[in-house]
């Protein structure tokens, strides 16, 4: 929606302050789905759970494009957030199951280039359909893009056993308050803040880089653009993150990463219109790949935590949560912007979660040593 943002808000007569929870509706509903959702998935299995996901998905994505309000936009990707959150937990459940333990980080991170390829294409389509019928066309070309995916899917996916589901055979099945047992509690909590840290950056910035650029001068396509390479950042770090996982070890790698992307975010943000467009386009990417990277990397964190028995459940829970910081930071930024707060002070504080993400990782690898057993975390 972000790089759509600067053509559907002046057509349907939107203020900065009406897009905030626009961007948030999407949002909300991941965080329905990933709570709702991954029942299914164990009742009917993981590849309908994808395959069914993807297609409502996809059909209330087209749908959006026929919005001819704010208050209908919202509802419509209020939906579609329902169905894109019930699908994330089965994919992630599924490549960890398939993947082999020492190249689980690999597997995940590869996972997520998909997201991140998405994101990267968004700002592409926009610039792309500008002139090809506008930000209706954009959202049928993407729904009928995500339904033939759905096909594709239920075609080709199988559901795997996972190796280590032999060892939780004689426990209790799935149940959310067992996240915050004994053994879990500290664990989960830490996870919980992580993703409520990285979610912000990246959804937020996802959603209102292009109208920040925008506001300080910059043409809309350039903002389209520089979406894009911040995109592209994070799908450049996957794989290398990835395999520096399976070497070094996920909470160094990925507080290494979340540290420089701190430092790296104050820096772009006074380079804002004091360099050039190929330096700041430049900057946006290295923000991209430390940021986006360390949150394809936290996934391993995420998806190892947890026994087979716990592992959609946790996987949904964590990013259902996570979504707090996403639902509530987009709104505010609109509200800082009408407040008349500067673009820049704005982009530098993601400095803030950058460093509590790290912080939060710390404190879990410290005070939870006899949980994580896996030399990987």
């Amino acid at each position: 929606m972000g790089p759509l943002a600067p053509e559907f808000a002046p057509a349907l007569g939107l203020s900065s302050a009406e897009l905030g929870p626009i961007f948030s509706a999407n949002l909300i509903g991941q965080c329905i789905g990933l709570i709702a959702l991954p029942p299914v998935a164990a009742r009917f299995g993981d590849r309908w759970t994808v395959g069914l996901t993807l297609a409502g998905f996809g059909i209330m994505q087209a749908a959006t494009g026929l919005a001819n309000s704010g208050t209908e936009l919202f509802w419509m990707r209020l939906i579609t957030g329902i169905f894109l959150g019930g699908c994330l937990p089965s994919c992630l459940a599924m490549v960890t199951a398939a993947a082999p333990a020492p190249r689980r980080g690999l597997a995940i991170t590869s996972l997520f280039t998909g997201y991140g390829l998405g994101a990267t294409m968004a700002g592409m389509v926009a610039v792309t359909f500008a002139g090809l019928g506008g930000w209706r066309a954009a959202m049928v070309a993407i729904g009928v893009v995500c339904v033939a995916s759905a096909v594709v899917a239920l075609v080709f996916l199988r559901d795997v056993a996972d190796p280590d589901a032999a060892d939780d055979a004689a426990q209790p099945g799935a149940n959310p308050l067992a996240l915050l047992s004994s053994d879990y509690r500290l664990g989960t909590l830490m996870l919980w803040l992580v993703f409520i840290s990285m979610l912000t950056i990246s959804y937020c910035l996802s959603s209102w880089l292009p109208v920040l650029l925008v506001r300080i001068g910059y043409d809309a396509a350039f903002a389209a653009v520089a979406l894009s390479i911040f995109s592209f950042g994070g799908i450049a770090a996957a794989l290398g993150v990835g395999v520096m996982i399976d070497r070094f070890g996920a909470v160094r790698v990925i507080v290494s990463c979340m540290l420089i992307s701190a430092v790296l975010f104050v820096v772009t943000a006074g380079m804002i219109g004091a360099s050039s467009a190929l330096a700041l386009q430049a900057m946006l990417g290295a923000c991209g790949f430390f940021a986006l990277g360390a949150y394809g990397g936290v996934n391993v964190i995420l998806a190892s935590f947890y026994p087979y028995r716990l592992r959609s459940t946790g996987i949904g829970w964590a990013k259902s949560v996570g979504r707090i910081g996403t639902v509530a930071a987009p709104v505010l930024i609109g509200l800082q912007l009408q407040a008349g707060i500067p673009e820049r002070t704005i982009l530098a504080s993601f400095a803030a979660p950058a460093l509590l993400a790290a912080i939060a990782l710390l404190v879990m690898k410290v005070f939870n040593r006899s949980v994580i057993a896996t030399e990987r975390l």
